[in-house]
């Protein structure tokens, strides 16, 4: 118990952990406690925010400390896999020829390449239900943009090598984009507003336009 070094400010606990693993098996833990009002994870760290007019923040560290002694051998109940669909289209795609050239592929290779892809969500944050992502297997160094965009459209994908990322506002943002999906990332009219959760598997689908429109449609109504 006496190894978690807990800091405090105001209603909220930060917790650093050893990896990536200890983040998400805390998270399943601490998630089922009702007395968190919020509860945050990071690459390295989970937060949780508590009601000062239920517990004193004494009695909210000892309980954080409690919750995050727990056995963590298990990753908890992870979500179900889920396949994004992505349209590779150029109206959708703005940086795929950059991207591409920085692979040393051609950009039909790249699409082929990308779709194919196996990956695990990190850690959701920047903005409500934004997903970052992590690639298994190596890729070539990306980097950012040289200039970010001032409006980069929801559902849009980046990738900057290993890490990828899934827009779920429309926002300024840096990222090289790849893609997009038609799906909608946070919607707060639902009882589990973001789609996606942290250490959930994720692959994708190659669509055309085509089938980019239905299925926006079809979400839509």
């Amino acid at each position: 118990m006496n190894g978690f070094d807990i800091h405090a400010c105001d209603d909220w606990l930060t917790c650093q952990l050893k990896s990536l693993d200890t983040v998400h098996a805390a998270s399943a833990v601490v998630r089922k406690q009702e007395m968190w009002l919020e509860v945050v994870s990071g690459l390295d760290s989970i937060a949780v925010q508590f009601d000062p007019a239920r517990i004193t923040p004494v009695e909210a560290i000892n309980l954080f400390r409690e919750h995050l002694s727990k056995p963590q051998t298990s990753r908890g109940t992870l979500a179900a896999p889920i396949t994004i669909p992505i349209c590779y289209e150029e109206e959708f795609a703005p940086d795929r020829q950059w991207i591409a050239q920085k692979m040393g592929l051609t950009v039909e290779a790249l699409i082929e390449w990308h779709s194919a892809l196996q990956c695990t969500v990190t850690m959701l944050g920047f903005m409500p239900g934004f997903a970052y992502l992590q690639c298994g297997e190596d890729v070539t160094e990306i980097g950012r943009l040289p200039k970010p965009r001032q409006q980069v459209s929801a559902g849009s994908i980046g990738i900057i090598g290993n890490q990828s990322c899934i827009y779920s506002f429309n926002s300024p943002g840096g990222w090289p984009i790849v893609g997009r999906t038609p799906f909608t990332l946070f919607d707060p009219a639902k009882d589990e507003p973001a789609l996606l959760s942290a250490n959930q598997n994720i692959s994708f689908r190659s669509i055309s336009r085509s089938e980019f429109d239905a299925i926006s449609r079809e979400l839509s109504r």
